[in-house]
Formats: structure tokens, C-alpha cells, sequence
């Protein structure tokens, strides 16, 4: 079996394909508060909010679906780990990579309405044209988001009901992730948010990034290392 080659492809065509889809249904959304609203601000800015968690959910799935299919197909968990770092590693920068692109897609309808590309919320960025900062700040955030996914998937499948003891500490990574690029943590449906920002510049939030990465991914291993295989597998 292949890995990550398979796995790190099937997961980047899903991405696209999932991205071009949303980018469709926010267009129409976009379209609609054009004429029926008043459209005053970036709508894929607020868009943003769901792919943070659809990549947390790739990284529950990384550990907990395909774990026990790869060795179980001859992997060792120390293979396993070191080449899910690279899938993940890969897979982040390419959504944040369709995320950015998304901002260049709204610009265009923008300018053909006639309304502003306005920013709500602090970023990296002051503008969404400024692709570069735009890629930057959503690579550090999905590589938080991942691997708290990572972690707390590894903690569910090796404790089960135990694996809530993890979710606190995700928390934590995706807070640290945040606070690199001065965003905050919002629980959906709720004006609750938690989370420090940091006036960092680029270079900081890249090690910043980096660092909550490796953090992920060393605790992620510390629970996977001498995991059992359950249910056959």
C-alpha cells in the first residue's frame, strides 16, 4: 500500500473539489445579500470559518480511520507517524493555498458589482490581495487545526470516552495557532472566543506556526507510538 502518495492525492482532489464547490455556494450567497442586502464586506472572509474545521475533522479521520488500515497493511507505527507529518505537512499549505485563491475569485466579482472587498476581523493582511501574508496566515492556522484534529482522533481511538481528557489540550493548540496570526477562537453559534493575539509580523508567526505544528505532532505520536490495534484493526 502506498502511502502517503495515495492518501496525501485523494485528500488534495477532495479538497479541490470541495473547495470549488463551496466557492459556488458562497458566490450565490454573495450575489444575494448583493441584491437583497447590502453587502458591505468580504463574504469568504466569514467563509473561512468552516474549512477550519472541516481540516480538524481530516485530522481526527488521519489517525483514526487510517491508523489501523495502514498497519495493518505491513506499516509500523513509526512509519505511519512519520509519513502521515509529511501528508499533513503537504496538505495544509494547499488549502490554504485554494483559501487565498478564493480571495482573488471574490475580488473579481467585487469589482464587477461594485462593492468593497472589506475586512472584518484582524489578519496578517490588510488586504486580500496581499497573497503572500493571506497564505501564510491560513498555512499556521490549518497546521494548528490539523493537528489538534490529529491528537484528539489518536486520543478517541486508543482511550475511546478517555479521549476527552484530549480535547482540552487541542484547544490549547488551536488558541496558540490562532494567537500567531492575532485571530481568535470563536465557538460556533456563540460570541464566546477565546485566545491571546500577538502582534507578530511574518517571520514570527511562521515559527510560531512551525512550532504549534511540531508540538501537534509530537503529542500526536506520544499517544500513537504503542497503540493497540482495535476491533481487528
Amino acid at each position: 500500500m502506498r502511502f502517503p502518495t495515495r492518501l496525501l492525492a485523494a485528500n488534495l482532489w477532495v479538497a479541490f473539489f470541495a473547495w470549488a464547490a463551496y466557492l459556488v455556494v458562497v458566490i450565490a450567497i454573495t450575489l444575494a445579500i448583493h441584491f437583497f442586502g447590502n453587502l458591505t464586506q468580504s463574504v469568504w472572509e466569514q467563509a473561512g470559518q468552516l474549512p477550519r474545521w472541516v481540516v480538524l475533522f481530516v485530522g481526527v479521520a488521519m489517525v483514526r480511520q487510517f491508523l489501523p488500515l495502514f498497519i495493518a497493511n505491513g506499516q509500523t507505527r513509526r512509519q505511519f507517524g512519520f509519513q502521515a507529518a509529511i501528508t499533513t505537512a503537504l496538505y495544509t499549505p494547499f488549502v490554504a493555498l485554494l483559501m487565498s485563491a478564493g480571495y482573488l475569485v471574490e475580488r473579481v466579482l467585487y469589482m464587477i458589482i461594485e462593492r468593497p472587498q472589506s475586512l472584518e476581523r484582524a489578519h496578517l493582511y490588510t488586504d486580500p490581495t496581499q497573497v503572500p501574508l493571506v497564505f501564510l496566515e491560513h498555512t499556521v492556522e490549518f497546521m494548528a487545526w490539523i493537528t489538534a484534529g490529529m491528537f484528539m482522533g489518536a486520543g478517541f481511538y486508543r482511550w475511546q470516552a478517555g479521549g476527552l481528557l484530549t480535547i482540552p489540550v487541542g484547544v490549547g493548540l488551536v488558541v496558540l495557532g490562532l494567537s500567531a496570526v492575532g485571530a481568535r477562537f470563536g465557538v460556533p453559534m456563540s460570541a464566546f472566543s477565546l485566545g491571546f493575539r500577538i502582534q507578530a509580523g511574518p517571520l514570527l508567526t511562521l515559527v510560531m506556526g512551525l512550532g504549534t505544528f511540531a508540538l501537534g505532532l509530537l503529542l500526536t505520536w506520544s499517544v500513537i507510538r504503542d497503540t493497540p490495534l482495535r476491533n481487528g484493526g
